[in-house]
């Protein structure tokens, strides 16, 4: 039944192992890393999971040796795929198993997988540990302006690369570069995110600002796209609200890599924390600290840091009698299910606002732009100009207790109900969909908005 469902939500939108980052590192791929997991799925009913394609866009050619030829994992050899990680949280712990025991034995891959890695030097230590392994392709979730460098290491290499940001001036190099690896980027427009943050600061800011503002700006110092443009959006939506003037422009604000009271010509309360419990020892300390003064009655985070901060906003409460409104920028899991589903001193949801993602999609688009490139697909991660393209991942906004504990259910390791499933995947594929299209493929993405998803996975 999904995938009728599936074929008729494409064709309406579309006719229309762990690694060290030093010198060493061991495999670990599945429960064992000397018996990796190597089995093939069956390779599903191309009818049902084919796209349309339109009559103004030429097909991919580069697929298959026949035109129009269908082939499955089967029909390739195993392929292994390096996968860095910058962060240490609930997401990455459930993308690892949608990884290993979801995806690596329904297409024939095995992963191997970083530590926390925090720099250049250690992203490209663990490439050369890759190669060292034979990996053959790479998918980055580190979002910053080394991307340009390492397009150069994996096109030295020759290991395809996809990195999950957005095209900016920030990364333009390695689209513009002329680079056969770089099998382009994936996300959320962080306009998006910031658009999401502003309307509900809107909804919940008082007339004159006395409650004041935190931001926890994240990674935004390193160059992540998605944590400065929702600090961006904070500060941003604070100055409409309240005719602002800042000493400094906005952008430079929300990339501080330090604590900052922002000076205003209002006189509100404003602090920018950056930073998340994965770059420092102390972030977590620090950030109790700053709510702990009880100037800060709204709180917004640009990454799923509230796991750590939860037990200072409840102090906070407490203490100071006070209703702190907290939003974060997130991902469905656990941690935030428990939060929403956790009454505060007032008995409303400790949480009151997330922007989620799925993981499992999230992981997928990565997955998909480097398995359709190893499988002779180049064509479906280029724009008509020939450059990488951009892939815009949907993002969902959950304010309800409800709407939570819905999605609660989606994305479940143990019961393999993720958002994306082998179904999703397969329709991503060149192998499946010859005559699939980039355009094709990006409108594809677009249509699993939160409405879909709340219909389709009951």
């Amino acid at each position: 039944m999904r995938k009728k469902l599936l074929a008729l939500v494409l064709s309406c939108t579309l006719v229309l192992g762990t690694v060290g980052c030093g010198d060493q590192g061991t495999a670990v791929s599945g429960d064992n890393a000397e018996t990796q997991t190597t089995a093939q799925a069956d390779a599903g009913d191309s009818e049902d999971t084919a796209v349309p394609q339109t009559e103004e866009e030429a097909p991919a050619e580069e697929g298959s040796e026949e035109a129009g030829e269908v082939k499955t994992p089967q029909d390739f050899e195993t392929f292994k795929i390096g996968v860095m990680e910058s962060q240490s949280n609930d997401s990455t712990v459930l993308r690892r198993n949608y990884y290993e025991n979801y995806i690596g034995p329904r297409y024939n891959v095995e992963f191997v997988f970083s530590e926390q890695v925090k720099s250049a030097d250690d992203e490209m230590n663990f490439i050369e540990n890759c190669v060292d392994m034979g990996v053959d392709g790479i998918i980055s979730f580190r979002s910053s302006p080394d991307v340009n460098q390492i397009i150069q290491v994996c096109e030295e290499y020759g290991l395809p690369y996809s990195v999950n940001t957005t095209r900016t001036p920030m990364v333009e190099g390695a689209f513009t570069g002329g680079y056969q690896t770089m099998t382009g980027v994936w996300g959320t427009e962080p306009a998006t995110v910031s658009n999401e943050f502003k309307e509900w600061i809107k909804s919940v800011a008082s007339a004159d600002g006395s409650e004041g503002f935190m931001v926890t700006s994240a990674l935004a110092f390193q160059g992540n796209t998605m944590h400065a443009e929702c600090t961006q959006g904070v500060l941003a939506a604070l100055q409409d609200i309240y005719g602002l003037t800042y000493e400094d422009t906005i952008e430079n604000l929300a990339a501080t890599s330090v604590p900052l009271e922002v000076p205003n010509d209002k006189g509100i309360n404003i602090y920018i924390y950056p930073g998340t419990n994965s770059t420092s020892d102390n972030w977590v300390q620090g950030a109790s600290t700053a709510l702990q003064t009880g100037k800060y009655g709204v709180f917004l985070q640009a990454a799923s840091t509230y796991g750590y901060t939860g037990v200072a906003v409840d102090e906070v409460e407490r203490g100071f009698d006070m209703n702190i409104k907290v939003a974060v920028n997130a991902s469905i899991s656990d941690t935030l299910v428990t939060a929403f589903n956790t009454d505060d001193k007032f008995g409303n949801p400790s949480l009151d606002m997330a922007t989620v993602q799925s993981v499992s999609l999230l992981s997928a688009m990565g997955f998909v732009q480097v398995y359709n490139h190893l499988t002779g697909y180049e064509a479906l991660n280029r724009i008509e100009n020939g450059e990488p393209a951009f892939f815009d991942m949907p993002i969902w906004t959950l304010s309800t207790r409800e709407q939570v504990n819905q999605a609660a259910t989606w994305d479940n390791a143990e019961k393999e109900t993720w958002v994306f499933d082998e179904d999703a995947v397969n329709a991503a594929l060149g192998i499946y969909n010859p005559d699939l299209t980039n355009s094709q493929l990006n409108d594809y993405y677009k249509s699993i908005t939160l409405d879909w998803v709340m219909e389709h996975m009951n």
